[in-house]
């Protein structure tokens, strides 16, 4: 029965992802920007212009954001040309090598392979930076009706907390409070401490590609940080873009595996001590519901689904372990089955391991 269920709410979600994605991102901001509202409201303010300067106050922050990153992009797409002219370089350099060395001669029947090589390059890049600057006006239009949402959501999240409360007898209003609770503290905790932890990273990638002397570091830093919502392997997603435009526009190899050791070795710091001493256990799931989470999110709801995945999961969680009947899922869910951090103080500790 809890299958079948399942399996009906996903198809429910994948189907109505129009609906469904801006009212469940307006969700869970809500709860993120709820102690921001609450503290106003508590300092004087009524409710309505409490809800509108936080509101206002993360406008900024995100505006502040896009424009430093716009113009990031749009340098870079301007230098696209003179990318493309490094890589039909680097293609000929290499069809006279093959050609010299082993007499090997690289051809198609219009001519050369490489003919023509930085035209394609340039339309594939103008491409990419197209297909992002869609993707982002897609974002964007898509958020025209999030600040509808998330207003109406804190004007009217006492009349949700009475519904819980009517829906449920008296006797189980306690564990619907605490749920409630559970659920605004662990989505809170979560973002707080993945937007902390994205900003540490950021300025240290940043620094990291300064020190390397890599252009655009800002944009390349902040890009491998936001990739961050994919959990073990969106650092090395990150790491790929600044290495191969490091290899196309220096002279030597070496400022290419230069970043490659730098993001791989910031991504250390960042699972063994950044990441614990930030979030510390508070949003208990282990890398196998998180990975199955992303991948079922980015199918149904594309990019926004990865973004949304892990506080739902987190959220299902906090439910599904307050519920009797559906504790194991909840432990199926945590990190009890197996420790989610890797440490290698923990690897190489004497002490040994209590198997249970």
């Amino acid at each position: 029965m809890i299958m079948v269920i399942m399996g009906l709410s996903l198809t429910f979600l994948y189907f109505a992802r129009p609906v469904m994605l801006p009212i469940v991102f307006s969700g869970v901001i809500a709860l993120l920007l709820y102690p921001i509202t609450k503290f106003l409201e508590n300092n004087g303010f009524p409710r309505i212009p409490a809800i509108l300067i936080t509101m206002l106050l993360v406008l900024c922050v995100i505006a502040g954001i896009i424009l430093l990153l716009s113009t990031q992009i749009y340098r870079f797409g301007r230098d696209l040309p003179d990318i493309a002219e490094k890589v039909d370089t680097m293609l000929n350099d290499l069809e006279w090598f093959l050609f010299k060395n082993f007499n090997i001669q690289i051809a198609s029947k219009g001519g050369s392979i490489v003919q023509g090589s930085a035209t394609k390059f340039l339309d594939s890049g103008v491409f990419l930076l197209s297909g992002t600057i869609s993707t982002f006006l897609a974002i964007f239009n898509f958020l025209g009706l999030l600040p509808i949402y998330l207003f109406l959501m804190l004007l009217y999240r006492t009349s949700f907390k009475t519904f819980f409360l009517r829906i449920t007898t008296p006797e189980k209003h306690r564990i619907v409070l605490k749920i409630l609770h559970q659920v605004q503290k662990v989505v809170q905790n979560y973002i707080i401490g993945l937007l902390t932890v994205m900003t540490i990273v950021a300025t240290l990638t940043t620094t990291s590609l300064i020190i390397i002397g890599v252009d655009y570091p800002v944009f390349f830093g902040c890009f491998a940080a936001m990739l961050m919502v994919i959990p073990y392997l969106g650092m090395i997603i990150g790491a790929l873009l600044p290495a191969i435009y490091a290899l196309l526009t220096k002279d030597s190899g070496w400022y290419a595996f230069a970043v490659m050791a730098s993001f791989l070795f910031i991504q250390f710091l960042e699972g063994n001590f950044i990441t614990p001493k930030v979030t510390g256990n508070r949003v208990n799931i282990n890398p196998l519901a998180a990975i199955v989470a992303l991948v079922i999110g980015g199918y149904m709801w594309g990019m926004g689904g990865l973004v949304i995945a892990l506080p739902i999961v987190a959220i299902v969680k906090v439910i599904v372990s307050n519920i009797p009947s559906l504790q194991h899922f909840g432990f199926l869910l945590g990190t009890e089955i197996y420790p989610s951090s890797f440490s290698f103080r923990r690897l190489f500790s004497r002490k040994p391991r209590r198997i249970k």
